[in-house]
């Protein structure tokens, strides 16, 4: 999605476990787009590593002051199913109930050229699909002009994060990394 919006490929499509950042012009406003990384679909929060739950809470930082829009994807071609709505859920409920306001569902193909859009995918989707979509008040068509109505809604205004979040999120990576470095300065006294 990232690479359909800025019109070319800057993010790799290939899993990973950090977010990356790119900028770019699109119908003359320069944006940031920021990747994160996934969940497994069916998984819980409580199931989903530490790592790629510290690298969705951080990618708020990485767009200063804050990002306006939060996109989640739902393949188009897959169920929804109740575990994955639960999930869905449960992983964007990291960043705070105020998150929901920010956020537009985005219905992604296999093959672009062949959809039904985004009427018709609510419709197969179901109960939990029509959850998804009633909690970010319905806001899945014309991506562009969606992201700039809830950019004026939210009356510009940023999504920020709960600074207890923020806190614990960076305390945490600062852990990680000193671990990581202790390892490294061992490992390096450790090598004849």
């Amino acid at each position: 999605v990232g690479n359909l919006i800025l019109g070319k490929e800057e993010f790799v499509t290939r899993e990973r476990t950090s977010c990356s950042r790119r900028l770019g012009v699109v119908a003359g406003r320069w944006l940031t787009v920021v990747d994160t990384p996934g969940w497994w679909c069916d998984f819980s929060a409580q199931d989903t590593s530490k790592l790629v739950k510290r690298e969705i809470l951080s990618s708020v930082s990485l767009c200063s002051p804050g990002p306006h829009v939060f996109l989640v994807t739902v393949k188009a071609s897959s169920a929804f199913s109740e575990r994955r709505r639960r999930a869905v859920e449960e992983h964007v409920a990291l960043l705070g109930e105020k998150v929901w306001s920010h956020c537009i569902v985005v219905f992604t193909f296999a093959d672009r050229f062949e959809h039904s859009g985004a009427e018709k995918c609510l419709e197969r989707g179901g109960k939990a699909l029509r959850w998804l979509s009633d909690k970010c008040s319905q806001r899945f068509k014309e991506l562009l002009v969606k992201i700039q109505n809830l950019v004026m809604e939210n009356g510009n205004r940023v999504f920020e994060m709960q600074e207890n979040i923020l806190q614990a999120t960076a305390e945490e990576k600062r852990r990680v990394e000193e671990r990581f470095l202790g390892v490294q300065v061992r490992l390096r006294f450790l090598q004849p």
